[in-house]
């Protein structure tokens, strides 16, 4: 099994299960890793080198290991910034999947993002331009729409256990969401690779439930932190107007380009709900986003604040540093 972003948050998750359920995954790196190799288990042949912006090197890879039956997809730009959203999103997954072609690999499984419903940013446009290359390959597909993240939405219980406020965009109930566990992603992702219902077939999926608004996760927050709430209320057009004032500037500046980009992720995350977006009813739909696995949000939260687990921040918990 090829796993592309292994090292990735979800895609360790993903090497745990394929191992677990008897897969050999092969995962390439781009430089040598060695306390992941340890850490995950793996054997050194399992992790080869790979440049996956070189068609040649992607290329050497498929060569190796000729046994290949599918491909699971994790990668995914780590920052959201132009160049580099179509060059990973797009370039690095399209490289993969050429080469998928011409060696008969069986099954193509994407990891993409709820969030491209609605495209308003490069990086959305990029995965949509990847999963309309994928439905046109003739390989058997499943793309998988995941909604928030449970780390994503932990990124205030530090700043809330340290007497902070909790902040909140606009009033704290314009957008809402399923969340849902690495973990339970990632077994959806590997049951796809075998699963005859799911071939062929784009997949909107959450946690098992019920919504929850940015208000009422908050109000979680502070119940497990025996914490009267107490709020702080930011307007989300702040992000919008920034945006507009450094726009111009990206005209001379890529750097510039990148953080008008940036504070328009940062909009369209404090705007948008990450649900299933229905396009007959022009709204969002939380009976549409398929719910699966097990875990909750408030058992996490629970787990993180119990243990006093430090997590590593991804780029939506910066928001509240």
């Amino acid at each position: 099994m090829l796993l592309i972003g292994a090292t990735g948050y979800i895609g360790r998750h993903v090497a745990n299960i394929l191992i677990d359920h008897g897969y050999i995954p092969v995962c390439p790196l781009r430089s040598k890793n060695p306390e992941f190799i340890l850490q995950m288990k793996l054997k050194p042949e399992q992790t080869p080198i790979c440049d996956l912006k070189n068609k040649s090197s992607v290329s050497n890879i498929f060569s190796q290991y000729p046994d290949l039956c599918a491909v699971i997809s994790c990668v995914a730009s780590r920052t959201g910034g132009i160049k580099d959203s179509w060059l990973v999103d797009f370039e690095l997954n399209l490289n993969i999947l050429t080469e998928a072609k011409s060696c008969n690999v069986k099954k193509f499984v994407l990891l993409s993002a709820i969030c491209v419903q609605k495209p308003k940013l490069n990086f959305q446009w990029a995965k949509l331009a990847f999963e309309k290359k994928l439905q046109s390959s003739g390989l058997d597909y499943t793309i998988v729409r995941p909604t928030a993240f449970f780390k994503s939405l932990a990124g205030q219980i530090k700043r809330v256990q340290n007497g902070k406020k909790f902040i909140l965009f606009d009033d704290g109930n314009q957008t809402s969401t399923k969340p849902i566990s690495e973990n339970d992603l990632a077994l959806f992702l590997v049951q796809c690779i075998n699963d005859k219902d799911r071939k062929n077939k784009i997949l909107s999926i959450g946690g098992p439930g019920p919504i929850r608004t940015q208000k009422e996760l908050g109000d979680i927050i502070f119940k497990l932190l025996n914490k009267p709430p107490k709020y702080t209320r930011m307007p989300s057009r702040v992000f919008k107007i920034l945006a507009v004032i450094l726009s111009p500037l990206g005209l001379i500046s890529t750097r510039m380009r990148d953080n008008a980009e940036f504070l328009r992720i940062a909009y369209y995350y404090a705007t948008e709900s990450m649900l299933f977006w229905d396009q007959k009813t022009k709204q969002y739909s939380p009976e549409k986003t398929i719910e699966v696995g097990k875990e909750t949000i408030d058992g996490f939260y629970k787990a993180i604040i119990k243990t006093d687990q430090k997590l590593i921040k991804e780029k939506e918990q910066k928001l509240f540093e």
